[in-house]
């Protein structure tokens, strides 16, 4: 027997059997003596009728008191709750339902599609009481299903970049709708059986009020031979009509009890029948005790506690017995239900030891459940793993049987409220971290729209590169993006970035060839450059050096490999030239400011390097211009002074140099704006 009892009314039933048994005694015995007739009292057999029929009635008084002290219920008395934990449910129902919770199936490992199948095969096959625990304890095994099933769809949704506010589901199969209908359909059945209980029972009332006549009509009547057979019909009838309205229970039976013991005050005639009587009234009683004591061998408590109470009920039923058996078979009967009694309590003893080892592991369980709920992290792992450590410790939940009673709610709340906590923080995580990756894509994307118009339209190859280049050093900056389409943007970025590069090799290759012909050129004019600079006579120099800078100008870029070593040697022949014709020296400057001009502004950023240029050179004159100014505020001071003074020289010389130096360098600024001009032009 694996149920649990409440054991306090078994020993209230124990301590209040002597003092029920003295009251009752004294009650029957005193009504008896105090209204009995001389003709009730001339015979012995009526006195045996008398003292046989007090026993019973104390019988059936104490059996009375053990079923309300006990709440042994028979089938047709029990009403369920709803499952939904009504207010309206009784005693009864409550001690049941804890006898019954160790029978139930394991429903936490059962799928939805088998929970959804046992509650309706319940409904339909099983009685009510049954139903409704199989009901209860469906639901929340369903419920948690039903609830991992929208957590993960919530998870996938906010992983995918979705809003928890912006999230709905419907997970589109009926499982709810289905337990739905049988639940429903129970508690209309449970609500009709109540009805037909009520009308039952009112029906009841009625039939055994109407024996109630019968047995006072026979009492009334003369007596006759067949008197005691009426009465024993009368008797059977009545054990047959079962429940009644409760509020009438102890009013029938006082009235029952009235007639029958008048019955047999009253009775004079046919003792040998009333002794036969007695004597089969013995034999059921002995079998009655047999079936007792055979409980001890059924394995289920719910069982014993049921047809304990039926035997109960029976042996009320069942009239006198020989005086000389009376007590012999009462003390039997006593006996055996005492130690049936002793059983349920052992069995209720140990299941309340199993229930506090399992109050125990299940705080152990919360403790866990609340340090999981009280976890910060910023990895994206530490999650997922305590995620798996949440949903073993349900496992580990489910696994553990009941607890006492009192702890059962408010244990199971503080852990789901533990583990809900969990589950909001790491909903909060995520949901922080998609907010991050979504401006993180959005900065990706942007990057992705200007590299890709770069490779679309590339202007100028080496500030397309260095654009490029920057874009690259801020992707690496950005944070990640979701794991689903971070290979994509990148694949979209790198896919931009590479047409760029493979677009700017194309160009240059065939540029290749191209510049290999410029060096050759170029390099046949350092040859005349080195024939110039050997010849004695200048006459026509100047003329030879500028058609020879023309074609350099024009000759086109070489290979970056040759650029540096042929455009020093250009440098350096052109300077030994200036050198050794010093008669052209301005001419020959005004050749090598072109030359060194056009050099520059048909470089890589030649506009950009020649602005530059001019405006170092215009910096540079109005430092001079500046300097020339305070020279010749100094020159006011010395003229007031008398005599020759060497500094006013000086300060002349200074100023006469300035101002020549002034205007070579505005003839630079001018050269400069004449070749930007005329590269604009030819550009």
């Amino acid at each position: 027997m694996n149920e649990q009892l409440n054991s306090t009314p078994l020993n209230k039933a124990e301590t209040n059997r002597e003092e029920l048994n003295t009251e009752v005694t004294s009650e029957v015995t005193a009504e008896t003596t105090g209204t009995a007739t001389p003709e009730s009292t001339t015979e012995n057999t009526d006195a045996i009728v008398t003292e046989n029929t007090v026993k019973e009635t104390i019988d059936g008084a104490l059996n009375m008191e053990i079923s309300s002290q006990t709440n042994i219920l028979t089938t047709d008395e029990i009403v369920a709750e709803d499952y939904t934990g009504s207010p309206d449910l009784t005693e009864e129902e409550k001690e049941m339902e804890s006898i019954a919770d160790d029978e139930l199936p394991n429903f936490s490992t059962y799928s939805k599609e088998q929970l959804v199948e046992a509650a309706v095969e319940a409904v339909k096959t099983k009685d009510m009481l049954e139903a409704t625990r199989y009901i209860k304890a469906i639901k929340p095994a369903l419920d948690h299903l039903l609830q991992e099933e929208y957590n993960a769809a919530l998870e996938k949704f906010m992983e995918e970049g979705g809003v928890k506010d912006d999230f709905t589901y419907n997970s589109g199969d009926k499982a709810r709708e289905q337990f739905n209908a049988a639940s429903k359909e129970l508690k209309q059945k449970k609500a009709d059986e109540k009805a037909r209980q009520e009308a039952e029972k009112l029906d009841n009332l009625k039939k055994k009020e109407a024996l109630l006549d019968k047995i006072k009509a026979l009492i009334e009547a003369e007596e006759t031979k067949d008197s005691l057979n009426k009465l024993k019909e009368l008797q059977t009838e009545w054990k047959l009509i079962r429940n009644v309205p409760k509020e009438h229970i102890e009013k029938l039976w006082e009235s029952y009890h009235m007639y029958i013991h008048n019955f047999y005050d009253n009775l004079s005639m046919f003792n040998e029948l009333k002794d036969l009587d007695r004597r089969k009234n013995l034999d059921h009683k002995i079998e009655l005790t047999k079936k007792v004591s055979e409980l001890a061998l059924e394995p289920s408590t719910k069982k014993v506690v049921i047809l304990l109470k039926k035997y109960q009920e029976e042996w009320k039923n069942i009239g006198p017995v020989p005086k000389e058996s009376n007590d012999d078979i009462w003390n039997r009967f006593k006996q055996e239900c005492d130690r049936i009694y002793e059983m349920i309590k052992a069995v209720m003893a140990e299941n309340e030891r199993k229930r506090e080892e399992n109050l125990i592991a299940k705080k152990e369980l919360l403790a866990k459940a609340l340090e999981l709920s009280n976890i910060q992290s910023v990895r994206i792992k530490e999650w997922l793993e305590q995620s798996a450590v949440a949903n073993q410790l349900m496992e580990d939940w489910k696994k553990i049987g009941m607890v006492p009673m009192k702890y059962k709610e408010s244990l199971w709340e503080e852990f789901r409220a533990a583990r809900n906590k969990f589950y909001s923080n790491k909903n909060e995580f995520f949901k922080k971290m998609h907010a991050e990756r979504n401006n993180n894509l959005k900065v990706k994307t942007d990057l992705c729209e200007k590299a890709e118009s770069i490779a679309a339209n590339p202007i100028d190859w080496n500030k397309g590169t260095d654009e490029l280049k920057k874009m690259q050093d801020a992707w690496k900056k950005v944070g990640p993006v979701h794991e689903k389409i971070s290979d994509a943007i990148w694949k979209r970025f790198r896919t931009a970035c590479d047409s760029f590069f493979e677009k700017k090799a194309q160009h240059f290759a065939g540029q290749i060839e191209e510049q290999k012909k410029n060096l050759e050129v170029k390099q046949g004019l350092l040859v005349q450059l080195e024939e110039l600079l050997a010849r004695e006579d200048g006459a026509t120099i100047i003329n030879d050096l500028k058609a020879l800078q023309e074609q350099w100008n024009h000759a086109g870029f070489v290979p970056m490999s040759a650029k540096d070593e042929i455009t020093k040697k250009y440098s350096d022949l052109t300077d030994k030239v200036f050198a050794k014709f010093k008669q052209a020296s301005s001419a020959m400057r005004d050749i090598k400011d072109r030359s060194h001009f056009e050099a520059i502004v048909n470089s890589p950023n030649g506009d950009s390097k020649l602005k530059r240029e001019e405006k170092f050179l215009m910096d540079k004159i109005r430092g001079l211009k500046s300097d020339i100014d305070t020279w010749d505020n100094n020159l006011g001071f010395f003229a007031k002074s008398k005599g020759d003074n060497p500094m006013t020289d000086q300060i002349k010389e200074k100023i006469a140099g300035g101002q020549k130096q002034i205007k070579q360098l505005e003839e630079k600024v001018k050269l400069i704006r004449q070749i930007g001009k005329e590269a604009s032009k030819t550009a």
